[in-house]
Protein backbone atom coordinates (compact mmCIF):
# COMPACT_ATOMS: atom_id res chain seq x y z
CA UNK A 1 0.00 0.00 0.00
CA UNK A 2 1.38 3.62 -0.77
CA UNK A 3 2.29 5.58 2.56
CA UNK A 4 -0.91 8.73 1.03
CA UNK A 5 -3.05 5.38 1.16
CA UNK A 6 -1.56 3.90 4.41
CA UNK A 7 -1.97 7.80 6.24
CA UNK A 8 -5.31 8.07 4.67
CA UNK A 9 -6.40 4.55 6.49
CA UNK A 10 -5.28 5.57 9.71
CA UNK A 11 -7.14 9.03 9.31
CA UNK A 12 -10.17 7.09 9.12
CA UNK A 13 -9.48 3.95 11.60
CA UNK A 14 -9.14 7.60 13.75
CA UNK A 15 -12.66 8.72 13.14
CA UNK A 16 -15.27 8.83 15.96
CA UNK A 17 -18.47 8.33 13.70
CA UNK A 18 -20.99 9.28 16.88
CA UNK A 19 -19.46 12.91 16.37
CA UNK A 20 -20.14 12.52 12.88
CA UNK A 21 -22.70 14.59 11.80
CA UNK A 22 -25.09 11.76 9.55
CA UNK A 23 -27.93 10.26 9.15
CA UNK A 24 -28.54 6.50 10.94
CA UNK A 25 -28.45 4.94 7.82
CA UNK A 26 -25.46 6.83 6.58
CA UNK A 27 -23.12 6.26 9.36
CA UNK A 28 -24.50 2.12 9.51
CA UNK A 29 -23.26 1.98 5.77
CA UNK A 30 -19.75 4.21 6.88
CA UNK A 31 -19.02 1.38 10.09
CA UNK A 32 -19.45 -0.95 7.58
CA UNK A 33 -16.95 0.12 5.24
CA UNK A 34 -14.87 0.82 7.46
CA UNK A 35 -14.46 -2.74 9.02
CA UNK A 36 -12.94 -3.58 6.29
CA UNK A 37 -11.31 -0.15 5.23
CA UNK A 38 -7.64 -1.74 4.18
CA UNK A 39 -9.23 -4.17 1.59
CA UNK A 40 -11.04 -1.36 0.11
CA UNK A 41 -8.17 1.28 0.15
CA UNK A 42 -5.94 -1.46 -1.31
CA UNK A 43 -9.15 -1.83 -4.35
CA UNK A 44 -9.47 1.44 -4.65
CA UNK A 45 -5.55 2.56 -4.91
CA UNK A 46 -5.63 -0.40 -7.61
CA UNK A 47 -8.25 1.30 -9.57
CA UNK A 48 -6.52 4.67 -9.59
CA UNK A 49 -3.19 3.17 -10.28
CA UNK A 50 -5.29 2.01 -13.42
CA UNK A 51 -6.83 4.74 -14.38
CA UNK A 52 -3.89 7.09 -14.04
CA UNK A 53 -1.74 4.84 -16.09
CA UNK A 54 -3.88 5.29 -18.79
CA UNK A 55 -4.21 8.73 -19.29
CA UNK A 56 -1.19 11.10 -20.83
CA UNK A 57 -2.12 13.36 -18.35
CA UNK A 58 -0.45 14.61 -15.54
CA UNK A 59 -2.31 14.07 -12.12
CA UNK A 60 -2.17 17.66 -11.39
CA UNK A 61 -3.65 18.85 -14.81
CA UNK A 62 -6.20 15.81 -15.12
CA UNK A 63 -10.35 15.60 -14.35
CA UNK A 64 -11.35 12.30 -12.92
CA UNK A 65 -15.27 11.17 -12.58
CA UNK A 66 -15.67 9.01 -9.56
CA UNK A 67 -19.01 7.46 -10.29
CA UNK A 68 -20.52 5.97 -7.52
CA UNK A 69 -17.64 5.16 -5.34
CA UNK A 70 -18.59 4.03 -1.66
CA UNK A 71 -18.67 7.03 0.55
CA UNK A 72 -16.65 8.80 -2.06
CA UNK A 73 -13.39 7.15 -1.15
CA UNK A 74 -12.13 7.20 -4.67
CA UNK A 75 -12.44 10.66 -4.79
CA UNK A 76 -10.61 11.05 -1.54
CA UNK A 77 -7.93 9.34 -2.26
CA UNK A 78 -7.45 10.91 -6.01
CA UNK A 79 -7.11 13.85 -4.41
CA UNK A 80 -4.46 13.22 -1.87
CA UNK A 81 -2.40 11.77 -4.52
CA UNK A 82 -2.79 15.16 -6.27
CA UNK A 83 -5.36 14.33 -9.01
CA UNK A 84 -6.48 18.10 -9.80
CA UNK A 85 -9.59 18.03 -10.36
CA UNK A 86 -12.25 15.64 -9.29
CA UNK A 87 -16.00 15.26 -9.74
CA UNK A 88 -18.11 13.07 -7.90
CA UNK A 89 -21.10 11.19 -9.06
CA UNK A 90 -24.01 10.15 -6.98
CA UNK A 91 -27.39 9.10 -5.86
CA UNK A 92 -30.00 10.70 -4.02
CA UNK A 93 -28.67 13.33 -0.86
CA UNK A 94 -27.98 11.25 2.16
CA UNK A 95 -25.00 10.10 -0.41
CA UNK A 96 -23.42 13.83 -0.96
CA UNK A 97 -24.06 13.85 2.65
CA UNK A 98 -21.56 11.39 4.00
CA UNK A 99 -19.16 12.61 0.72
CA UNK A 100 -19.67 16.21 2.63
CA UNK A 101 -18.80 15.22 5.57
CA UNK A 102 -15.63 12.97 5.24
CA UNK A 103 -14.48 15.27 2.81
CA UNK A 104 -14.43 18.08 5.67
CA UNK A 105 -13.04 15.58 7.96
CA UNK A 106 -10.11 14.29 6.16
CA UNK A 107 -9.56 17.68 4.46
CA UNK A 108 -9.96 16.06 0.95
CA UNK A 109 -12.46 15.29 -1.38
CA UNK A 110 -14.13 15.79 -4.77
CA UNK A 111 -14.41 19.34 -6.40
CA UNK A 112 -17.40 18.99 -7.24
CA UNK A 113 -20.90 16.59 -6.37
CA UNK A 114 -23.19 16.13 -9.22
CA UNK A 115 -26.51 13.85 -9.43
CA UNK A 116 -28.78 12.28 -11.84
CA UNK A 117 -26.38 9.94 -12.98
CA UNK A 118 -24.85 10.42 -16.05
CA UNK A 119 -27.24 12.20 -17.82
CA UNK A 120 -26.45 14.70 -14.64
CA UNK A 121 -22.71 14.25 -15.19
CA UNK A 122 -22.97 14.90 -19.17
CA UNK A 123 -25.01 18.46 -18.49
CA UNK A 124 -22.36 19.87 -15.84
CA UNK A 125 -19.48 19.04 -18.40
CA UNK A 126 -21.49 20.56 -21.00
CA UNK A 127 -22.09 23.83 -18.89
CA UNK A 128 -18.84 24.26 -17.73
CA UNK A 129 -16.69 23.47 -20.73
CA UNK A 130 -14.90 20.33 -19.17
CA UNK A 131 -13.32 17.03 -20.93
CA UNK A 132 -13.26 14.34 -18.21
CA UNK A 133 -10.17 12.09 -19.02
CA UNK A 134 -10.68 9.59 -16.88
CA UNK A 135 -13.70 7.65 -14.98
CA UNK A 136 -13.87 5.13 -12.26
CA UNK A 137 -16.70 3.73 -11.07
CA UNK A 138 -17.99 1.39 -8.40
CA UNK A 139 -21.44 -0.82 -8.95
CA UNK A 140 -21.81 0.83 -12.06
CA UNK A 141 -21.96 -2.06 -15.12
CA UNK A 142 -23.58 -4.55 -12.59
CA UNK A 143 -26.52 -2.69 -11.90
CA UNK A 144 -27.35 0.25 -14.90
CA UNK A 145 -30.51 -1.00 -16.51
CA UNK A 146 -29.44 -0.27 -20.39
CA UNK A 147 -25.52 -0.94 -20.15
CA UNK A 148 -25.25 0.12 -24.43
CA UNK A 149 -27.05 2.89 -23.23
CA UNK A 150 -24.61 4.17 -20.69
CA UNK A 151 -21.73 4.40 -22.81
CA UNK A 152 -23.52 5.67 -26.03
CA UNK A 153 -24.02 8.84 -23.06
CA UNK A 154 -20.12 8.41 -21.26
CA UNK A 155 -19.23 8.96 -25.08
CA UNK A 156 -20.91 12.13 -25.25
CA UNK A 157 -19.66 13.40 -22.23
CA UNK A 158 -15.91 12.71 -23.64
CA UNK A 159 -14.94 10.24 -26.87
CA UNK A 160 -11.34 10.31 -25.51
CA UNK A 161 -12.47 9.72 -21.94
CA UNK A 162 -10.86 6.18 -20.06
CA UNK A 163 -12.65 3.95 -17.72
CA UNK A 164 -12.05 1.79 -14.84
CA UNK A 165 -14.95 -0.36 -13.67
CA UNK A 166 -15.18 -2.41 -9.89
CA UNK A 167 -17.52 -5.17 -11.39
CA UNK A 168 -18.66 -7.71 -8.01
CA UNK A 169 -20.59 -9.43 -11.08
CA UNK A 170 -18.06 -11.20 -12.30
CA UNK A 171 -19.00 -14.34 -14.63
CA UNK A 172 -15.32 -16.26 -13.76
CA UNK A 173 -16.04 -17.48 -10.34
CA UNK A 174 -18.68 -19.83 -10.21
CA UNK A 175 -18.45 -19.20 -6.32
CA UNK A 176 -19.59 -15.55 -7.03
CA UNK A 177 -22.08 -16.96 -9.60
CA UNK A 178 -23.93 -19.27 -7.55
CA UNK A 179 -24.54 -16.51 -4.71
CA UNK A 180 -25.80 -13.82 -7.05
CA UNK A 181 -28.17 -16.29 -8.41
CA UNK A 182 -29.55 -16.63 -4.85
CA UNK A 183 -29.52 -13.35 -3.97
CA UNK A 184 -31.63 -12.75 -7.37
CA UNK A 185 -33.77 -15.76 -6.97
CA UNK A 186 -34.61 -14.03 -3.51
CA UNK A 187 -35.48 -10.45 -4.51
CA UNK A 188 -37.82 -12.22 -7.09
CA UNK A 189 -39.65 -14.28 -4.60
CA UNK A 190 -39.63 -11.59 -2.02
CA UNK A 191 -39.93 -12.07 1.62
CA UNK A 192 -42.04 -11.31 5.10
CA UNK A 193 -40.69 -7.74 4.57
CA UNK A 194 -41.92 -7.24 1.50
CA UNK A 195 -43.22 -8.22 -2.13
CA UNK A 196 -40.66 -9.77 -5.02
CA UNK A 197 -39.84 -8.38 -8.31
CA UNK A 198 -42.40 -10.59 -9.87
CA UNK A 199 -45.38 -9.85 -7.52
CA UNK A 200 -44.60 -6.43 -8.60
CA UNK A 201 -44.61 -6.72 -12.20
CA UNK A 202 -47.73 -9.03 -11.55
CA UNK A 203 -49.76 -6.47 -9.69
CA UNK A 204 -48.85 -3.98 -12.58
CA UNK A 205 -49.74 -6.22 -15.13
CA UNK A 206 -53.81 -6.71 -13.69
CA UNK A 207 -53.59 -2.93 -13.02
CA UNK A 208 -53.30 -2.02 -16.01
CA UNK A 209 -54.72 -5.28 -18.02
CA UNK A 210 -57.52 -5.70 -15.49
CA UNK A 211 -59.14 -8.01 -17.56
CA UNK A 212 -56.46 -10.68 -18.52
CA UNK A 213 -56.96 -13.56 -17.03
CA UNK A 214 -55.08 -15.03 -13.58
CA UNK A 215 -52.91 -17.54 -15.39
CA UNK A 216 -52.19 -15.34 -18.28
CA UNK A 217 -50.97 -12.01 -16.27
CA UNK A 218 -48.57 -15.11 -14.30
CA UNK A 219 -47.24 -16.06 -17.40
CA UNK A 220 -46.70 -12.51 -18.25
CA UNK A 221 -45.50 -11.61 -14.99
CA UNK A 222 -42.77 -14.20 -15.16
CA UNK A 223 -41.76 -13.58 -19.05
CA UNK A 224 -41.10 -10.18 -18.47
CA UNK A 225 -38.47 -10.68 -15.75
CA UNK A 226 -35.77 -7.95 -16.13
CA UNK A 227 -38.20 -5.37 -17.66
CA UNK A 228 -38.89 -2.01 -16.16
CA UNK A 229 -42.89 -0.79 -16.07
CA UNK A 230 -42.67 0.78 -19.33
CA UNK A 231 -40.82 -1.82 -20.95
CA UNK A 232 -43.15 -4.52 -19.04
CA UNK A 233 -46.10 -2.83 -21.06
CA UNK A 234 -44.74 -2.58 -24.37
CA UNK A 235 -43.97 -6.39 -24.08
CA UNK A 236 -47.21 -6.94 -23.54
CA UNK A 237 -48.46 -4.82 -26.09
CA UNK A 238 -46.31 -6.68 -28.65
CA UNK A 239 -46.77 -10.03 -27.10
CA UNK A 240 -42.91 -10.18 -27.15
CA UNK A 241 -41.65 -11.97 -24.00
CA UNK A 242 -37.88 -10.84 -22.59
CA UNK A 243 -35.39 -13.23 -23.35
CA UNK A 244 -32.58 -13.18 -21.07
CA UNK A 245 -28.64 -14.85 -21.48
CA UNK A 246 -29.05 -15.58 -17.51
CA UNK A 247 -32.48 -16.71 -16.36
CA UNK A 248 -31.48 -15.86 -13.04
CA UNK A 249 -31.36 -11.94 -14.02
CA UNK A 250 -33.79 -9.76 -12.31
CA UNK A 251 -34.28 -5.56 -11.81
CA UNK A 252 -36.56 -3.51 -9.72
CA UNK A 253 -39.17 -2.73 -12.53
CA UNK A 254 -40.09 0.68 -10.71
CA UNK A 255 -35.78 1.91 -11.16
CA UNK A 256 -34.13 -0.25 -13.34
CA UNK A 257 -31.71 -1.30 -11.10
CA UNK A 258 -30.23 -4.70 -11.27
CA UNK A 259 -29.75 -7.63 -9.15
CA UNK A 260 -26.04 -7.39 -9.57
CA UNK A 261 -26.58 -8.67 -13.21
CA UNK A 262 -24.36 -11.25 -14.74
CA UNK A 263 -23.08 -10.62 -18.10
CA UNK A 264 -20.55 -12.43 -20.90
CA UNK A 265 -17.54 -10.34 -21.02
CA UNK A 266 -17.86 -10.86 -24.86
CA UNK A 267 -21.29 -8.77 -24.56
CA UNK A 268 -19.24 -5.68 -23.06
CA UNK A 269 -16.61 -5.98 -25.99
CA UNK A 270 -19.82 -5.84 -28.95
CA UNK A 271 -21.17 -2.97 -27.16
CA UNK A 272 -18.20 -0.81 -27.07
CA UNK A 273 -16.87 -1.89 -30.34
CA UNK A 274 -18.76 0.68 -32.59
CA UNK A 275 -17.35 3.87 -30.15
CA UNK A 276 -13.91 1.87 -30.99
CA UNK A 277 -13.53 0.97 -27.59
CA UNK A 278 -11.25 -1.84 -26.02
CA UNK A 279 -12.35 -3.99 -22.59
CA UNK A 280 -9.42 -5.22 -20.89
CA UNK A 281 -10.16 -7.48 -18.01
CA UNK A 282 -8.29 -8.10 -14.87
CA UNK A 283 -8.89 -10.08 -11.56
CA UNK A 284 -9.46 -8.18 -8.08
CA UNK A 285 -7.87 -9.52 -5.14
CA UNK A 286 -9.49 -11.26 -1.87
CA UNK A 287 -9.82 -9.71 1.32
CA UNK A 288 -6.82 -11.34 2.95
CA UNK A 289 -6.62 -8.89 5.82
CA UNK A 290 -8.41 -10.57 8.06
CA UNK A 291 -7.43 -13.71 10.64
CA UNK A 292 -8.64 -17.15 10.61
CA UNK A 293 -9.40 -19.87 8.17
CA UNK A 294 -11.60 -17.41 5.73
CA UNK A 295 -8.30 -14.98 5.71
CA UNK A 296 -5.85 -18.46 5.20
CA UNK A 297 -8.12 -19.81 1.97
CA UNK A 298 -8.13 -15.60 0.96
CA UNK A 299 -4.44 -15.91 0.59
CA UNK A 300 -3.98 -18.88 -0.85
CA UNK A 301 -6.54 -17.45 -3.49
CA UNK A 302 -4.47 -14.58 -3.81
CA UNK A 303 -1.12 -16.32 -4.34
CA UNK A 304 -3.20 -17.62 -7.44
CA UNK A 305 -4.73 -13.87 -8.69
CA UNK A 306 -0.78 -12.48 -8.02
CA UNK A 307 0.88 -14.79 -10.74
CA UNK A 308 -1.84 -13.19 -13.62
CA UNK A 309 -0.29 -10.60 -15.85
CA UNK A 310 -1.23 -7.13 -15.03
CA UNK A 311 -2.19 -6.59 -18.98
CA UNK A 312 -3.96 -8.15 -21.32
CA UNK A 313 -2.63 -11.42 -21.73
CA UNK A 314 0.32 -12.50 -24.94
CA UNK A 315 0.90 -16.19 -25.78
CA UNK A 316 -0.68 -19.15 -24.27
CA UNK A 317 1.16 -19.36 -20.62
CA UNK A 318 -0.25 -16.07 -19.70
CA UNK A 319 -3.04 -16.55 -21.10
CA UNK A 320 -3.80 -19.77 -18.51
CA UNK A 321 -2.42 -17.99 -15.42
CA UNK A 322 -4.88 -15.04 -16.32
CA UNK A 323 -7.92 -17.72 -16.62
CA UNK A 324 -7.18 -19.35 -13.61
CA UNK A 325 -6.95 -16.08 -11.82
CA UNK A 326 -9.80 -14.83 -12.95
CA UNK A 327 -11.97 -18.40 -11.44
CA UNK A 328 -10.33 -17.30 -7.97
CA UNK A 329 -11.14 -13.66 -8.10
CA UNK A 330 -13.48 -12.22 -6.52
CA UNK A 331 -14.44 -9.41 -8.76
CA UNK A 332 -12.96 -8.15 -12.03
CA UNK A 333 -11.23 -4.53 -12.82
CA UNK A 334 -13.02 -3.57 -16.41
CA UNK A 335 -10.46 -1.44 -18.19
CA UNK A 336 -12.08 0.35 -21.15
CA UNK A 337 -9.99 2.76 -23.53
Amino acid sequence: MHPTTETLLKDLLALRLRDLQLSTEGRKALRHTLSVARYRLETYEKTLDKALGMCNVKPTEMTLVDYGGEHGLPAILAKRVGVGRVIYVGDGSDVFRTVGVLTEVLGAGPDVMVGGGVEGLSEWCRSNGVRPDVLVGEGVLERVYVVDAFFGKVHLVSPTMKMVFINSATPYNRRVVRRLHRAMQRAEEGSARGKGYRQLRYDHIKRIYPDMSEREALQWAKDTRGLTYGDLERAVEAQSPNLLLDSYNTCDPASGRWEKRLLPVNDYRQILAPYGLKLTVLPGRCDDTGRGPAAWAARRRNRRIDKAPDSEPVGFSQRRRMHKALKKAPFIYCLIA
